[in-house]
């Protein structure tokens, strides 16, 4: 019989048909199969010769791993596994698992390690075919779906799990619908009685319009959540924007205490509505039906932290559904409901079909968005899905006491107003392109109001805007519950005819008939509406009100400026990966960033004042004597450099060839620091992220003073970030730096 270290030592050579490595003791010495000097990239003369010289192909951040296995060798275990990145011979980092059996003498002295390298995702795309799909777990263990794909010729990845989602959803509700028997359609709503309140004939008109859709489109979760809504009795006001936009903030203002915790990857995917109310207290509602109550006391910012915490796991069915918090003296009119909604970019693939189904149930949306930080790709992302369902969407745009202004020689070249200004003309403009239709705009300081909620005479009180959201809002609580249902009819209108216009393959002509005979139901509801006061669109803010506090320049504070711009110069030329290089490329995927860090480079703090050439969105800019095609010509920032500014990433040629630009210029990449989790997001989908997987390149986080409002470990997450997003793309670990676009700290 075969001793317990016999049979762990025959089942790894079982299943091990080629080790891939070799270590004998105590020299030392080390040998490598020829897979894996193939996979490595290296040849016998160039790999390692010894162990010491093995380590030094490690990532200096998992120098750690070095120890984990030093001290296996000198205990007493038979196998260890772990995982890190090792240094190829072509020159790029890939991650390794290594499972290694460890043949001891009779006193314990390692006598050989044999071990297997295994290449965890890229072995597989080296092999994979285009439209092969494998399934991994993140970091949050949650299930992907990744897809390979091939983009200029180069094979990579792309996840591709809320598509297979969506579609997963769209054939479950196709099968339903072919097999369903539709029941009759409801009357159409009649107001005979005008001492019968409106609100009781809407409501069951709207009801039995909703269950005979549903009789239709059984299962359709959207419908679903609209009737759901009927039992609340209150306007429902979504706040809604990406992860770091400042929603949690907003509604800490609002309710006057900082009791929403801020939502990061890791803390929460759950709707936490908020009232004003008699008492300070809450309700936990979790998903098996079971509902708590929490009196003031145990009513923490601690305590909403934990639980928001423990029930980010989504497949937990005894998870929490939704929180409902009443708070007396709350800046939330009468018969309103606020509800802090998970950053659309936070979410895991299955949490995104679960915000879709959070969104029927609101009544308007306030989209926050940071000053400084322009619509993007993410942004439109998450505004096309709640344009689909609700088009009663205002904006709000939040962190204005980050605003300064900008100075040069002690004169004040352009007030933090003006930009201000600027920023609701931005998101203006950009929406009427996209939504074709006009937007309300409020700027607020939610961190300003926090801190003087109970100093509402203070100037800074005042300069946080914080009333103006409140003075829009507060006409809504006149008939709040009927303006609910009629926000609700058009919502349901919408999307039965969504379901009319592009799903008419999937329903027969009777069914069609019959949702059109709903939809003019619901229409007639709508016309037959009680009149009630519209808001008004106009004194959406007090300029007095806006004016940002303003410091005097003065010439020594123009000279510090000064050294302190020579000083990011020379710490951004200082970078690794630039090694000292005056050839650089800017990429973002909006131009501005690129733009913005150009000016820090260029010592110009105005940026609106640097001359651009007329450049179209589709046109190069070029700082230097030289340039691989046709650019714009920008000023000069030193004989020396030679600085390429590229197009947004949705305006870059596609027929570009990034390997051979990137052997040349240095690419570096600005991200909005904000914004971390969407713009490593837009990054994956760039045209030139195959050329960065071969390429020393810099990641710059732009930005950086809106940490000043945030907790600092949210900047401790940035390199774990970095590392999650290169390992999964398969990229090398960039160089990378966090400045602040207008002031260094």
């Amino acid at each position: 019989m075969l001793s317990l270290s016999e049979w762990e030592r025959e089942n790894f050579y079982n299943s091990s048909h080629q080790p891939g490595l070799t270590v004998i003791f105590p020299s030392r010495e080390i040998y490598f199969s020829p897979e894996l000097l193939n996979t490595m990239r290296m040849g016998n003369s160039t790999c390692p010769k010894t162990l010491d010289q093995w380590y030094e192909l490690c990532h200096p951040e998992d120098h750690s791993q070095i120890n984990k296995l030093e001290q296996a060798l000198a205990g007493h275990e038979n196998f260890c596994s772990q995982t890190r990145k090792l240094y190829c011979g072509d020159g790029v980092y890939r991650t390794f698992r290594l499972d290694a059996f460890i043949q001891r003498r009779y006193d314990g002295q390692a006598v050989k390690l044999i071990g297997t390298e295994t290449l965890a995702l890229s072995a597989w795309l080296e092999l994979a075919d285009e439209g092969d799909k494998i399934t991994c777990e993140d970091s949050n263990g949650v299930i992907k779906t990744l897809e390979a794909v091939r983009i200029q010729g180069v094979m990579t990845l792309r996840d591709s799990s809320v598509l297979d989602d969506m579609q997963q959803e769209n054939m479950r509700l196709r099968r339903e619908i072919q097999r369903r028997i539709f029941a009759p359609s409801p009357s159409p709503v009649k107001f005979y009685d005008s001492g019968v309140q409106i609100e009781s004939v809407v409501r069951t008109a709207l009801e039995e319009n909703i269950n005979a859709a549903l009789n239709i489109l059984t299962g359709n979760n959207q419908l679903t959540a609209i009737r759901r809504s009927l039992n609340e009795s209150y306007l429902t006001i979504g706040i809604a924007g990406l992860t770091s936009s400042g929603k949690s903030t907003f509604m800490n203002a609002l309710l006057g205490e900082k009791l929403i915790p801020e939502q990061t990857k890791a803390t929460t995917n759950i709707p936490i509505m908020c009232r004003e109310g008699e008492l300070r207290s809450a309700k936990i509602f979790y998903r098996d039906g079971r509902v708590e109550n929490i009196n003031s006391r145990k009513l923490t910012a601690s305590y909403m932290k934990n639980i928001a915490s423990e029930s980010f796991n989504p497949s937990n069915r005894a998870g929490i559904a939704r929180i409902e918090i009443t708070m007396p003296g709350a800046l939330i009119p009468e018969g309103l409901c606020f509800v802090d909604t998970p950053g659309f970019d936070a979410l895991a693939s299955s949490g995104g079909v679960a915000l879709r189904n959070i969104l029927p149930e609101l009544d308007l949306i306030i989209y926050v968005t940071p000053v400084r930080a322009r619509l993007k790709k993410s942004d439109y992302e998450f505004l096309r899905v709640i344009l689909a369902i609700n088009e009663r969407v205002i904006f709000v745009l939040s962190q204005i006491d980050l605003e300064r202004n900008d100075s040069e020689a002690g004169r004040v070249i352009r007030s933090a107003h003006d930009k201000i200004l600027s920023d609701i003309d931005s998101i203006r403009h950009d929406m009427k392109k996209f939504a074709a239709h006009d937007f309300d705009v409020i700027p607020v300081s939610a961190k300003t109001a926090l801190e003087k909620f109970y100093d509402k005479k203070s100037q800074a009180w005042n300069e946080s805007n914080i009333e103006s959201v409140v003075n829009y809002f507060a006409p809504l609580s006149e008939a709040a519950f009927t303006r609910a249902l009629l926000a609700r009819t058009e919502r349901t209108l919408k999307i039965i005819d969504s379901v009319i216009e592009s799903d008419t393959n999937s329903i027969n002509s009777n069914s069609k008939w019959k949702l059109q005979d709903i939809a003019d139901n619901l229409r007639r509801i709508l016309s037959e509406r009680v009149n009630l006061p519209e808001v008004s669109r106009e004194n959406l803010f007090s300029e007095d009100k806006l004016r940002v506090s303003e410091r005097k320049s003065s010439l020594l504070d123009s000279l510090l400026s000064s050294m302190k711009e020579y000083e990011f110069r020379t710490k951004f030329f200082a970078q690794p990966a630039i090694n000292n290089s005056r050839k650089i490329i800017l990429l973002s995927s909006d131009r501005a960033q690129s733009m913005k860090l150009f000016a820090r480079l260029a010592h110009n703090l105005t940026l609106e004042t640097l001359p651009d050439g007329g450049a179209s969105s589709s046109e190069w800019l070029c700082s230097g004597h030289v340039s691989p095609f046709g650019c714009i010509k920008l000023p000069l920032i030193g004989s020396e450099y030679n600085i390429l500014i590229a197009p947004s990433n949705l305006n870059i040629n596609n027929n570009i060839d990034w390997h051979k630009l990137f052997r040349e210029y240095v690419p570096v990449v600005s991200v909005d620091l904000s914004r971390v989790d969407s713009g490593l997001s837009d990054l994956a989908y760039s045209p030139y992220i195959t050329g960065l997987a071969l390429s020393r390149w810099v990641l710059a986080f732009g930005n950086a003073a809106l940490f000043e409002t945030r907790q600092i470990d949210l900047i401790s997450q940035v390199p774990e970030r970095v590392k999650e997003f290169t390992e999964l793309n398969g990229l090398k670990s960039p160089d990378w730096f966090i400045f602040e676009n207008y002031k260094i700290f």
